[in-house]
Parts: C-alpha cells; sequence; structure tokens
C-alpha cells in the first residue's frame, strides 16, 4: 500500500487530495447544484401562480362606454372579472368616482351585470377592474 506525503496509508485517507479530484466530479457539482436551482426557482413560480386569470376589457359584451360613475354603497369588491369567482383587488367605499369604460350584460336568470372601470378616487385610484353594476352609479 502506498503512503502520502504525511506518511499514512493512501486508503486510510477520506477524501482524495486536491489534485486527484477530477473535472468530471466538479462538473457533477455543478450540475447538481444548478439542477437544485432550477426547480427551486420553477417550484416557486408554479407555487405563486395565480389560480385564476384577470379578465379586461375583453369581458365587455357592450358598446364601449365613457362614463363618470361613483360607488353608491360601503365595501364593494373590485374584482379581476366579470364575476364573485374572481379575486377581488380592494374593497371600494360609498362615494369613490369611477369611470366606466363598459359593461358585461348578464345572461340567466340569476346572473348580474359587472362594469369594467377605473378607480379615480381613493386608496384604489388608477387601479382597473370590475364591480358589479347594481353598486356603480353612472352620472
Amino acid at each position: 500500500m502506498q503512503t502520502t506525503r504525511d506518511g499514512t496509508p493512501e486508503a486510510a485517507q477520506a477524501t482524495p487530495p486536491t489534485s486527484r479530484r477530477t473535472r468530471s466530479h466538479l462538473v457533477g457539482r455543478v450540475a447538481v447544484a444548478s439542477a437544485v436551482a432550477l426547480f427551486a426557482a420553477v417550484g416557486t413560480t408554479i407555487a405563486t401562480a395565480p389560480t385564476a386569470s384577470a379578465v379586461d376589457s375583453k369581458g365587455c359584451n357592450s358598446a364601449w362606454y365613457y362614463f363618470n360613475g361613483h360607488i353608491n354603497t360601503n365595501g364593494v369588491n373590485l374584482r379581476n372579472g366579470p364575476g364573485t369567482s374572481y379575486v377581488s383587488k380592494g374593497l371600494l367605499s360609498k362615494g369613490t368616482r369611477t369611470y366606466v369604460y363598459c359593461y358585461r350584460e348578464a345572461s340567466g336568470a340569476n346572473s348580474r351585470s359587472w362594469d369594467y372601470i377605473k378607480v379615480t378616487s381613493g386608496p384604489n385610484k388608477n387601479v382597473k377592474g370590475w364591480v358589479r353594476s347594481g353598486y356603480n352609479n353612472w352620472w
């Protein structure tokens, strides 16, 4: 059995000396680290992806209008799309001013119409979204 420079048997060493580490050993470690980083990035992206897509003015089934309006009650949800299944972007209070672009006409016995608006006052100023038509009066 051969001995190393310090006199210990070669088989007794836990790791090979630096001079014996090969390029393929280092490439393997880099590949594993890269794969872990990629998986973490992709996994994070998938985990934070929204469950429903936002609907902009493409959800309108009316002609385009350009009306000023205002919210007529407190606690009205500004939503990503024309329906209660869409995520709320925030709450609007009574008197919040709006700018109405268009609306989605209801279809069906229990359906409600929705307005696509831009908020022009209050904490959600300049945010676009959808509100139930019954809560938004047009001036």
